[in-house]
């Protein structure tokens, strides 16, 4: 398609290829550079199970990416000149869920170059783009189709870290879209009947999908994360900021305290997932029956209550590493005390 801008020949799609198939390449790898950490995860995945071969978490120091994603590399087995799936997220991503009338795969190729156009705020010279049919709903004779664009400074960012560790880079996700195929495809959240919301708490930006019968029908990012909490309490409690960070993971009997201190940021989190499940209920009436959080900083003590009270919806820690098998060089029970941070690179893994 010639409106979809490539900025390196081996970028096959931008979007996840599991919103149609459910099988990965064995040992596919799954890189989420996140602000905080990079964590790794080597994956081989059938519709029937998925087995984690390796995985890694390392601490980003200095915005040093390359370095701690040497060390991730080395932690999960991975070797030179492996294929690899990146993503992006941030004020330069959109992704768009929008129903058209049925057609053929030629009609809609034809009028998706004026259906981005008309959705992604950018010119689309800036961006790589492209589109995916998620669901076809014959008895109304329609389609839902997703729309996925990131700016080519964001994706080169990404292209050029992969290239300094010798990474063959296979394809560009989005964070959001990772996390949706992560729920649908490993957190069972396929159930018939079900409608269910995933928010993925990161250090600087959080995503949120929500899905009916494992179908995404939403997603987004949310600029809220768990820095903004650290920083609140920086500058509330006169603390230093590595010394906000610890407490923050380990408040003991303040608990309390940092709650009222974390209020007004919670409250902005949830004030954003509200919108966004209004959004939804009001296209698709019906509600969510539960949200499940997970994410670095989804670890904070009491986190899921405090949701759950400002949201008026039951929310729920996702627990998801029973449903897992893993290769007897992996550490298990590592995995499941990391596992808080690994959904998007287990949904890049599914490529």
């Amino acid at each position: 398609m010639s409106f979809i801008t490539q900025t390196m020949e081996n970028i096959i799609d931008l979007f996840s290829k599991s919103l149609a198939q459910t099988s990965a390449p064995v040992g596919s790898l799954g890189v989420d550079l996140g602000s905080y950490a990079v964590k790794i995860v080597r994956l081989e995945a059938n519709k029937d199970n998925a087995k984690v071969l390796g995985f890694g978490i390392e601490k980003v120091v200095d915005k040093n990416y390359r370095d701690a994603l040497s060390r991730a590399m080395v932690k999960a087995g991975v070797s030179s000149g492996q294929s690899a799936v990146l993503s992006v997220a941030g004020q330069g991503v959109v992704s768009r869920y929008i129903e058209l009338p049925l057609m053929n795969k030629s009609e809609l190729e034809s009028s998706m170059k004026f259906e981005i156009e008309k959705y992604v705020p950018f010119p689309l010279g800036e961006v790589s783009a492209d589109y995916a049919i998620v669901n076809e709903m014959r008895e109304k004779a329609k389609m839902s189709v997703l729309i996925a664009a990131a700016k080519n400074d964001l994706v080169a960012k990404k292209c050029n870290i992969a290239k300094e560790v010798n990474l063959n880079l296979k394809a560009i996700d989005l964070d959001c879209l990772a996390l949706a195929n992560f729920a649908a495809e490993l957190a069972g959240m396929r159930e018939k009947g079900s409608c269910y919301g995933i928010i993925n708490i990161g250090r600087a930006v959080s995503n949120i999908d929500i899905l009916v019968d494992g179908i995404p029908y939403l997603s987004r990012d949310i600029f809220i994360g768990g820095d903004d909490m650290t920083k609140k309490m920086a500058e509330d409690l006169e603390l230093e900021y590595a010394e906000a960070e610890k407490l923050k993971i380990d408040p003991g009997k303040k608990k309390d305290e940092l709650m009222a201190v974390w209020d007004p940021v919670l409250n902005n989190l949830a004030s954003e997932i509200r919108v966004s499940l209004d959004y939804f209920e009001a296209r698709n009436n019906r509600a969510v029956d539960r949200i499940y959080v997970t994410g670095g900083s989804s670890r904070m003590d009491g986190i899921e209550a405090y949701l759950k009270h400002l949201l008026a919806v039951e929310v729920s820690k996702l627990d998801y590493a029973g449903k897992l098998k893993f290769d007897e060089t992996v550490d298990v029970n590592e995995f499941k005390t990391s596992s808080d941070f690994l959904a998007i690179a287990l949904g890049l893994a599914l490529r």
